[in-house]
């Protein structure tokens, strides 16, 4: 049970803040700011390699971090149920600044490939996964909300770095501005060692003691979590919506300007999705304290059907009005989703291996997250429009749907738990 103190209450909205910042970092850095290099980086490599390298060569990268991430996510579940979270991320943290300063120096598109990878560890040590967990931990009233602004971390992140950067580009060269990079997430580090607290009333364990953190809380262990339905649903939901999010994303600019859309307009339709997303993934995670998880959660998946089946219409018709409803109803669909799952995988299954838990949800996410960019673009480039892509989209979301719809929960209970608890 979670203290109801005044200074416990107070101090858990400075780690929400504490993880809002890692998360806007970690996210922003390795998945959003990135893509400004791409052409610089295209030049540099090609001319390293005496030949031209291709676009697809160098996105090869993404697919390898989201690998990555996701077969090594059971191993942080594991570490952070045995030592904590805290060292987690002060390793990520610093890793992170490292492989910035690696960028500067880089001259083969291998040397990109390995960056990539150590990314990919980055994401695991101090990313999505790790920070939710801490949240799960020092929050069971306001657990929604909590983990709604945490989470929006990401979307600012992800907006404001592509910004950063190509700001600095006007000024240095991209090697400067990686090295400039990697002083941010030295900036944080003084915040995750001396303010950052795995859980309320941590100590530090005996020297030898190697009793697990998590021996004396509730909840399944990962046995019995992969052994219960709800698992498995919530797994198919993450993989399904993480496919089809990361898959839109990765589109949305050339689909608008392959629909004559001026490379500034094409850029605000990306803006929406990320805007759309930050804004839901907040409502969402405050209205499932109120009206109940399982309900937010499939308006949620019905704002994203609205939206994919909007953007069919828009290829099939060329109707503008179509374009922009589905922008906007994917946008805020998916910061619903992207809390709701979080969200679900404490609440279903408990604090005793949340972090092991978390990891194996983590290992299908992430593959969805790996074919989403994938295979939309390879469908795009095979058949010479976006139709087939965003149908399978809307079909992976029409999966997800029916599965939200058989979860099993007592929402009374979970509202009630939350309403009594501090």
């Amino acid at each position: 049970m979670i203290s109801a103190s005044p200074e416990t209450n107070f101090y858990r909205w400075i780690i929400v803040l504490c993880s809002f910042l890692i998360l806007f970092v970690s996210n922003g850095i390795t998945i959003g700011g990135i893509t400004v290099f791409d052409l610089e980086l295209l030049q540099t490599l090609s001319e390293s390699a005496g030949r031209e390298i291709s676009l697809g060569e160098l996105k090869l990268r993404d697919g390898l971090m989201f690998a990555t991430a996701g077969i090594l996510g059971m191993a942080a579940g594991w570490l952070a149920d045995r030592v904590g979270v805290k060292p987690l991320i002060i390793v990520g943290l610093a890793l992170l600044a490292l492989c910035n300063f690696a960028y500067s120096r880089v001259e083969m598109l291998g040397d990109v490939y390995a960056i990539h990878v150590a990314f990919g560890l980055v994401l695991v040590l101090c990313g999505l996964m790790i920070n939710v967990y801490l949240i799960s931990r020092w929050f069971e009233k306001n657990r929604g909300l909590a983990i709604g602004l945490v989470l929006a971390g990401t979307s600012l992140g992800n907006a404001v770095f592509p910004q950063l950067n190509a700001w600095l580009l006007q000024e240095y060269s991209w090697q400067e501005v990686f090295q400039y990079l990697a002083l941010i997430p030295l900036a944080l580090l003084p915040v995750a060692i001396f303010v950052v607290k795995g859980a309320p009333g941590e100590t530090r364990r005996a020297a030898g003691n190697i009793e697990p953190a998590n021996a004396d809380l509730p909840g399944y262990t990962l046995g019995e979590a992969l052994r219960s339905r709800n698992f498995w649903i919530i797994c198919t939901l993450a993989f399904c919506t993480f496919y089809s999010i990361l898959g839109m994303t990765a589109v949305t600019f050339v689909f608008l300007r392959v629909e004559n859309y001026p490379a500034q307009m094409a850029a605000t339709g990306v803006s929406i999705l990320f805007i759309g997303g930050l804004v839901g993934k907040i409502i969402s995670g405050y209205l499932a304290e109120k009206l109940g998880r399982k309900r937010v959660l499939l308006v949620s998946l019905g704002l994203m059907v609205i939206g994919s089946v909007s953007l069919v219409l828009a290829v099939m018709y060329g109707s503008p009005l179509f374009i922009w409803i589905g922008l906007v109803g994917f946008g805020f669909g998916w910061g619903g989703i992207y809390t709701l799952i979080q969200l679900l995988s404490a609440d279903l299954f408990g604090l005793k291996a949340l972090g092991k838990i978390l990891g194996a949800v983590n290992v299908l996410d992430t593959l969805g997250g790996a074919l989403g960019p994938v295979m939309t673009a390879r469908l795009y480039d095979s058949t010479g429009s976006f139709l087939v892509s965003f149908g399978v989209v809307t079909a992976m979301l029409l999966v997800a749907t029916a599965a939200s719809a058989m979860l099993r929960m007592d929402e009374a209970a979970y509202l009630k738990q939350s309403n009594a608890n501090g």
